[in-house]
């Protein structure tokens, strides 16, 4: 019968150096709906979510097969039934209807729109925190969230009325309902972190969201086009390698230890990112109510993760 880890030590913030790792990997992901919306073009949403976590799951055992590394991980991989199926409901089932999710709501939005909606997700991980773990909210915490969720309340309406619910707007909801998912997966893989490698945790989550998705994409979109153009390529590279294998293996490493608050507040990075791409490389237009709910979102994080000193 497979072993149970103990818990490691965890630390009480993230420290000054993961803090800007975790900086860098946000300024990546800004970058991850954009190259998206760009495959698109010439695929369906769902075979490009599939794609990306086919792909990822297949890097991911190879680099598994390397002597060294699957060493360093055979005593880590997370082999006790409960928590493997925990990882494998997650990646089947939380990361393929998040990242639907996302892709859809893209399609039907802005990069730039659904970006700055997946960087309300600290705001997400506080609630999820008093709901599933009882925690206390001082009053900073609970101005943060009413800030933060005003600010998506005005990405998603362009405003503090809904005027009319466009396909933008249903759009802006997906891409939501996309943060709210992997919110809880963040939360609740958190469990398997603190015990088991945090790549291994990643692999079996990516390659059980490859089969939901790649059945999906069949079941929706039928067969996938395979005449790639050389952009597709670059761009499923960025989506795969860079922001899968890449940027979560880090992410799962320091989740290892660190507190996901601590490091959720980093996600406000793609923010401005998300500002930059959408305006200088895919000229999308800017609306001004997307300032005023990106100033209450930030705004809202920082509250919400405020430690208030002691006395």
């Amino acid at each position: 019968m497979a072993k149970v880890l103990p818990v490691r030590e965890q630390y009480g913030s993230a420290g000054a150096g993961a803090v800007a790792i975790l900086v860098f990997l946000n300024l990546l992901w800004a970058g991850a709906n954009p190259a998206a919306l760009v495959m698109m073009h010439n695929h369906r949403p769902e075979w490009v979510a599939a794609f990306r976590f086919i792909g990822a799951a297949s890097l991911l055992w190879l680099l598994l097969a390397i002597p060294f590394v699957r060493r360093t991980l055979a005593d880590r991989f997370p082999l006790y039934l409960p928590h493997l199926l925990l990882a494998a409901a997650i990646g089947f089932f939380g990361t393929a209807t998040a990242y639907v999710c996302y892709f859809w709501g893209t399609r039907l939005s802005t990069a730039t729109e659904a970006t700055l909606l997946v960087s309300s997700s600290p705001i997400f991980y506080a609630v999820l925190a008093r709901l599933l773990l009882k925690e206390r909210f001082p009053p900073n915490k609970t101005l943060g969230i009413v800030m933060g969720m005003a600010g998506v309340w005005v990405i998603v309406n362009k405003g503090i009325l809904l005027r009319e619910f466009s396909g933008a707007t249903l759009g802006n909801l997906l891409v939501l309902g996309g943060v709210l998912v992997e919110s809880i997966d963040v939360v609740v893989g958190k469990v398997l972190a603190m015990r088991y490698s945090g790549v291994a945790v990643l692999t079996v989550q990516a390659s059980f969201a490859s089969v939901s998705l790649t059945a999906l994409a069949l079941l929706v979109a039928g067969a996938p086009n395979l005449a790639w153009t050389p952009t597709d390529f670059w761009m499923w590279f960025y989506l795969t390698v860079v922001c899968t294998v890449f940027a979560f293996s880090v992410w799962f490493y320091i989740m290892e230890r660190a507190p996901v608050g601590a490091m959720g507040v980093t996600i406000f990075a793609q923010t401005p990112g998300a500002a930059f791409i959408g305006y200088f490389l895919l000229k999308e237009q800017l609306h001004p109510t997307i300032w005023v709910g990106a100033g209450l979102i930030v705004g809202g994080i920082l509250l919400t993760l405020r430690v208030p000193r002691s006395k």
